[in-house]
């Protein structure tokens, strides 16, 4: 694999690490505030969620490594590399389901842009 493709991919995984990282720390904070009547299974799903997220981030990093690149592991790297909107407030339980599912979608999209290139090389 050439450096131009090896870059090339590096860059767009690294896109794929700053939304990963962003989705598990957005499921991470609702899993702590989640309330309502929807408490228990709330709180049990997003746990679930994270700890598989936080599995991802450590693949997705190490595969930037091994492509010769550094990974981001900064908040200011991944505010910038992010295409996940942070969510400042604490919203209602079906609000954070809803904003999950968007960020959900939003690291496939992020994933599937990084597939030509892979393939490419």
């Amino acid at each position: 694999m050439d450096e131009q493709d090896r870059k090339e991919i590096a860059e767009g995984l690294s896109r794929l690490l700053a939304d990963t990282y962003t989705l598990y720390l957005k499921t991470h904070a609702f899993h702590w505030n989640v309330t309502g009547p929807m408490f228990n299974s709330l709180h049990l799903m997003f746990e679930q969620q994270y700890n598989e997220l936080a599995l991802a981030v450590d693949a997705v990093a190490e595969r930037i490594r091994t492509l010769g690149y550094p990974a981001p592991g900064s908040y200011s790297q991944y505010a910038q590399l992010s295409s996940i909107p942070e969510t400042s407030d604490v919203p209602e339980a079906e609000e954070m389901v809803r904003l999950l599912v968007e960020a959900n979608e939003a690291v496939v999209r992020t994933a599937r842009s990084v597939f030509p290139a892979a393939e490419r090389a």
